[in-house]
């Protein structure tokens, strides 16, 4: 097998259940300002973005070959059973899981999770650096643990750390880590809730955007979370189908909605892209990223992490998830 590179977070099979009649999708870059039509296979990777990546030893593809291979393959079969009418546990478990991978693996969430290892490492070092005396306990009992020699002075530590010729790196590992492990969790959630498959109209459609699964608080909350009441969240399946996820009385049913609740939803998809949004007709993803206000890629980050409280005896960490626009119907829920 040969090793795979060009790594997709959006998976190719995926994007290609909204392709036009020329299995081609129009693309809108927020980034670049830009609408092209182009192959799946372009759209929505990055090289060696799940690569381990480790020093003096050579660079491991099996995440993506074996891990993601597996996860992708299922997620297809699951949602080919879907749209087919098959709604057996193992369809929905397999939809489900795939969907909670989705949530996770984009550059928005290696990016927060880079930063928040880098702010931890960055912050135990300071605390480390509060005095000499801490620095040597601190080279002391790893010498201690590990039975290796330190060959370094605590005098020249402290002062590189406080002089910032120290910057901590995160690794690919915590990145992929998280993707799997909030995967278990989340999809444990979504298992319980109100599944619905939405079917559009023939004179409208889905369309998709590099961060896919979409979760809508009620309308005045501040509060985002597939668990907080009156949230509903929404998972493009095909251009016809998309899955709505409500908390409710664990359901599972199939509804068609109007062309109006198909624009409202995917104006929901569009403000909710990093960079991409996508759709197998030209005219249908311009309006749509003009009335979302997606036209530009968003100036402020998904999340930030701060520091807060900073002492010689510890901090606190915070990560705050900055809002986004949402769109409703006035009376509807979302």
């Amino acid at each position: 097998m040969s090793e795979a590179r060009k790594h997709h977070y959006v998976p190719v099979f995926y994007q290609k259940n909204f392709v036009n009649p020329k299995g081609l999708l129009w693309v809108y870059d927020r980034r670049l300002k830009t609408c092209k039509e182009l192959n799946p296979k372009s759209v929505c990777f990055e090289n060696e973005f799940y690569t381990l990546k480790r020093k003096d030893a050579p660079w491991d593809r099996r995440i993506e070959t074996e891990c993601f291979g597996l996860v992708d393959g299922m997620g297809s079969s699951a949602i080919r059973g879907l749209l087919s009418g098959a709604t057996s546990l193992e369809t929905i478990r397999g939809v489900s899981y795939f969907m909670c991978v989705q949530i996770n693996r984009t550059p928005t969430f290696r990016r927060t999770i880079s930063e928040m290892y880098e702010a931890v490492a960055a912050e135990t070092m300071r605390l480390m650096a509060v005095s000499v005396g801490r620095m040597q306990s601190v080279f002391d009992r790893y010498s201690r643990e590990t039975g290796e020699p330190n060959n370094s002075s605590a005098e020249s530590m402290v002062e590189a750390i406080r002089e910032n010729r120290i910057r901590p790196v995160a690794t690919e590992g915590p990145f992929l880590h998280h993707i799997f492990g909030q995967a278990e969790d989340i999809s444990k959630i979504i298992d319980r809730l109100d599944w619905q498959i939405l079917i559009a109209p023939y004179n409208a459609g889905f369309l998709i955007c590099d961060n896919p699964v979409v979760v809508v608080p009620p309308e005045g909350c501040n509060s985002v979370g597939f668990l907080v009441p009156g949230t509903v969240a929404y998972f493009p399946l095909g251009s016809r189908y998309c899955l709505r996820l409500s908390i409710s009385d664990h359901s599972f049913s199939y509804r068609k909605i109007s062309k109006e609740s198909v624009q409202r939803i995917n104006r929901n998809i569009a403000a909710n892209s990093e960079r991409f949004v996508m759709g197998p007709e030209k005219a249908q993803l311009m309006s749509t990223v003009r009335l979302s206000g997606s036209v530009e890629q968003d100036s402020t980050p998904r999340h930030t992490v701060e520091t807060l409280n900073p002492h010689d005896h510890g901090s606190f960490q915070k990560l705050t998830r900055q809002p986004t626009r949402y769109f409703y119907v006035r009376g509807i829920a979302p």
